[in-house]
C-alpha cells in the first residue's frame, strides 16, 4: 500500500510495526504523526529541493497537494489515503486536465518512497508545476480527538463456587444414565409381572338394605373407586413415553446450555484485518442476492480507474464512453455496453460481467 499520508503506518493510528508487547508493561512505540497543514509540507519540500534532496522534496510536495485538496474541501479528510487513491479521488473532483497530472506523480511517489528509487529533479518540477492547491489553502479544521472508552460492569452478587463433583460433566452423565436404567428396569419388571388368577364371577346380589343404625356419612356415591391403581398401570405407554421424553429434554438442555468458557472483554474499537472484512462483505453481498447492486459497485470502481486513461470526464455520456472503450479495446460496442450498463438478473450474469470488466480494464491499462 502506498500511503502518502503516513510515515511508518496509517495516518493517525492503527497497527504499527516495531512496537513493544503491552503484556510486559513496556512502553509502546509512539503513534505515527498526523499530516500537518499544506503550507508546512510545501515549505519542507522547497527546503529539501534547495539542498538537492529530491526524494524528500517529492514526498513532502505530494503530501502538500493532498492536504491542500483536503483543506480546500475538494477531497474528504480521511485517516488514510494511498497515492493512487489520491489521484483517483482527484479525478472525480477536478477537471480532467488537472487531475491527469497527479497520476504520474502518484506513480513516482510509490517508486521513490516504497520502491527505493531515487527521485529526479524533473519529477519534482512537474509535481511542483501541478501543485495549484497547497498555496494559500484555508487552515485545516481541527481533527477529532481519539478517546478511549472503558466499559464498566456493575459488580454482582458473588455466589459460592460449586464443588468439583457438581462441575464435572461426567458426574451428571452418569447420574442421568443411572436414572434412565432404573426407569427401564422398572418398566420391564412391571411388564413381566404375573397377573393374578381369574376369579369366578358371582351372581349379582341385591344391594343390602339399610338399617337404622347405619350412619349416612359412610356412603361413597362419588363413583371414582378407591384410587389404588396408578398412572403407570392404567396407561403404561403414555406414562413411560412421557418419562422418556422428559429425560431426553433434560439431556438436550444440559448439552446445549453448557458454558463454553468465561466471558472475555474486548477493547473498542476492534481492528479487523482487510481480508476478513472483504470476505465478510462479499458473503453479505452473496447472501442478499442483490446482483444489480454488486454489479453497480464493480462498474463504478472500474470506470473510476479507466476514465483517466481514456481521457473521458465524469460527465461523459454512456454512448461516448462505450465508443471510446470500443475504439481502445477493438471490441464489439454491444458487448461493452452490456458489460457496463446491461441488466444483471442472476449470479451467472454477474460473474460474466465481472470477467468482462476485468478484461476491459486489462486492455485499457
Amino acid at each position: 500500500m502506498s500511503d502518502p499520508s503516513r510515515s511508518d503506518s496509517v495516518r493517525g493510528g492503527g497497527r504499527t510495526t516495531g512496537g513493544r508487547d503491552p503484556s510486559r508493561n513496556e512502553p509502546a512505540a509512539p503513534p505515527p504523526p498526523r499530516l500537518g497543514p499544506a503550507d508546512d509540507h510545501r515549505g519542507a519540500a522547497e527546503n529539501a529541493a534547495l539542498h538537492r534532496d529530491f526524494d524528500t522534496a517529492l514526498r513532502e510536495r505530494f503530501r502538500a497537494v493532498l492536504r491542500g485538496l483536503e483543506q480546500r474541501g475538494m477531497l474528504e479528510v480521511r485517516r488514510s489515503r494511498t497515492a493512487r487513491e489520491t489521484a483517483d479521488d482527484a479525478t472525480t473532483a477536478l477537471p480532467v486536465e488537472s487531475a491527469s497530472e497527479l497520476h504520474p506523480a502518484a506513480h513516482s511517489f510509490d517508486e521513490v518512497v516504497y520502491g527505493g528509487r531515487r527521485a529526479t529533479e524533473d519529477e519534482y518540477r512537474r509535481l511542483e508545476y501541478a501543485d495549484r492547491y497547497s498555496r494559500s489553502a484555508p487552515p485545516p479544521t481541527p481533527e477529532p480527538v481519539e478517546a478511549t472508552i472503558t466499559e464498566q460492569t456493575k459488580p454482582g452478587r458473588q455466589l459460592p463456587p460449586l464443588p468439583d463433583l457438581l462441575r464435572n460433566p461426567k458426574f451428571w452423565a452418569a447420574l442421568l444414565a443411572t436414572i434412565a436404567l432404573v426407569v427401564l428396569l422398572y418398566a420391564v419388571t412391571r411388564s413381566c409381572a404375573v397377573n393374578p388368577p381369574h376369579k369366578p364371577q358371582t351372581p349379582d346380589l341385591p344391594p343390602p338394605t339399610k338399617t337404622p343404625d347405619q350412619h349416612p356419612d359412610n356412603r361413597d356415591d362419588s363413583g371414582f373407586g378407591a384410587g389404588d391403581d396408578s398412572l403407570f398401570s392404567r396407561h403404561p405407554a403414555l406414562a413411560f413415553g412421557g418419562l422418556q421424553f422428559l429425560i431426553a429434554a433434560a439431556l438436550v438442555v444440559w448439552w446445549r446450555a453448557r458454558r463454553r468458557g468465561a466471558l472475555v472483554g474486548e477493547p473498542r474499537p476492534v481492528e479487523v484485518a482487510a481480508n476478513e472484512l472483504l470476505g465478510g462483505q462479499a458473503a453479505l453481498y452473496r447472501r442478499s442476492k442483490d446482483h444489480e447492486h454488486v454489479a453497480a459497485r464493480l462498474r463504478a470502481a472500474t470506470l473510476r480507474r479507466i476514465r483517466p486513461m481514456l481521457g473521458v470526464s465524469t460527465d461523459a455520456t454512456p454512448d461516448r464512453l462505450i465508443a471510446a472503450l470500443a475504439a481502445r479495446t477493438r471490441a464489439d460496442p454491444a458487448s461493452v455496453g452490456a458489460a457496463l450498463y446491461g441488466p444483471v438478473p442472476d449470479a451467472g450474469t454477474l460473474q460474466l460481467v465481472a470477467t468482462q470488466l476485468e478484461w476491459i480494464e486489462a486492455e485499457v491499462g
